[in-house]
């Protein structure tokens, strides 16, 4: 066999259930099954479902094949984003001018951001939790979702949020679905959906144009940062329609990811009473010392935490790519066209790197060198399309569950089921429920 042939190898194929191949573990945590499945078939492997055909890649190279901006690209239907939201700017994503988009986005969510106003960020926790009485039996993703698309809202668009919950997960599941999901183009003509997305889209409108007209607001929000930045040429100008994207994303960025993030973080902390016992101790610790709230960055132990707990549990294990051209991965060819899914999470269970790898431990992360073990868990993506609110999501997450153990003692309430695990698409927990015992 020559090495041109081996080179053009297809990588293997798993086997499965005719038809519906293995989608079972997709609609759920799917990291144990890809980590069985890398562990049979190596680095690269193909699955089959229904009717789709996925190339999975695992491993530092394809971290590192994600990261090149070379010869993947993020999706074929991003359109779908340009029309329901009348902007040009989500299908810039993997255009040109993507580097400038996201520099405006790093500039503007960083940690300075939480300082600057984390005594707001404190008072709009403590307004949402201060109808948590004793006995009160909380639903947390909703609790968490509620919460995050609050702060995030008046952080990056200067006004709480207009919407309920609700609207906004038929809203942004509707679009996530019809773009990334495979999902019939139909699913955008479900009245309930287009009845929402007009009101959304009007009152964003409405938005944007009175963050242009205020000055203090344009400083102040990251609508008005775009403005401060030259428009892509395609564009010509800053039109109100196009901006509309912008706060549109503040919404999506943290509904699924960071707020799931927080509920499987606040799940672990309660089933792990010595992990919520120091991180008691280190909040009341650095609260003898601060003058305002405690900064979350300097929660060390709490944000170990969060780090392994999006190891065990991450909002996303995979992203999905297609294949621009014919890629060489690992002695297989990736045809060019080919859906490609990257597992980011691909070492998150790995036993050498992580030693009892399904154990929480936090204190993995306090050990001196683990600056590379740090890189391996990647919960908000990699490369150029890494989420660009990841920093500022993470010191949301740890911030709101900071707010929660250290304000009331809470038990977990999990039910004759117990704590299940959905895709929907973002790894989610589902039956977590906690009851509020007390306030601290």
């Amino acid at each position: 066999m020559t090495a041109s042939t081996v080179a053009a190898r297809r990588p293997p194929l798993v086997r499965s259930t005719p038809i519906l191949g293995p989608i079972r573990p997709f609609l759920g945590d799917v990291l144990p099954f890809l980590t069985e499945m890398r562990a049979t078939y190596g680095d690269a492997f193909r699955l089959r479902m229904v009717n789709l055909e996925l190339t999975c890649l695992l491993g530092p190279d394809a971290i590192a094949l994600l990261q090149a901006d070379s010869g993947l690209r993020t999706g074929t239907a991003m359109h779908v984003l340009n029309e329901e939201m009348h902007s040009l700017l989500p299908s810039m994503i993997d255009g040109p001018n993507r580097k400038a988009i996201r520099k405006s986005h790093h500039q503007f969510m960083t940690h300075s951001l939480e300082s600057t106003r984390r005594v707001d960020i404190q008072r709009w926790l403590d307004d949402h939790t201060s109808r948590w009485e004793p006995g009160a039996r909380l639903d947390v993703l909703s609790e968490a979702q509620t919460q995050t698309v609050d702060v995030l809202s008046r952080l990056l668009n200067g006004e709480p949020f207009p919407f309920t919950k609700r609207e906004l997960g038929l809203v942004v599941h509707t679009m996530i679905w019809a773009t990334f999901g495979h999902a019939p183009r139909l699913v955008l003509r479900n009245p309930a959906y287009r009845s929402v997305q007009r009101r959304m889209r009007a009152h964003l409108l409405d938005l944007v144009a009175a963050i242009r007209s205020d000055p203090k607001r344009v400083a102040s929000t990251l609508v008005g940062h775009y403005l401060t930045f030259p428009p892509p040429p395609e564009l010509g100008e800053w039109t109100d329609s196009d901006l509309v994207s912008v706060p549109y994303g503040a919404y999506l960025a943290g509904f699924d990811t960071v707020a799931s993030a927080a509920s499987f973080l606040l799940y672990r902390l309660l089933s792990n009473p010595e992990a919520l016992a120091r991180v008691r101790d280190e909040h009341d610790a650095l609260s003898d010392d601060a003058t305002g709230p405690v900064d979350p960055a300097s929660q060390k132990y709490l944000r170990a935490a969060f780090l392994e707990t999006v190891r065990l549990n991450p909002p996303g294990s995979t992203v999905l790519r297609f294949a621009e051209r014919d890629i060489e991965f690992g002695g297989y060819t990736v045809r060019k066209g080919d859906e490609v899914l990257i597992v980011i999470a691909g070492d998150h269970l790995n036993a050498e790197l992580f030693p009892d790898p399904r154990r929480f431990d936090p204190d993995r992360f306090l050990q001196p060198g683990v600056a590379d073990l740090k890189r391996r868990v990647l919960p908000f993506g990699s490369g150029i399309h890494r989420c660009t609110g990841s920093t500022i999501g993470e010191l949301i997450a740890v911030e709101m569950v900071s707010n929660w153990v250290n304000s009331f003692d809470l038990e977990l309430d999990l039910g004759r089921r117990g704590l299940r695990t959905t895709a929907r698409p973002f790894t989610q927990p589902s039956g977590l429920r906690v009851r509020v015992v007390a306030r601290r």
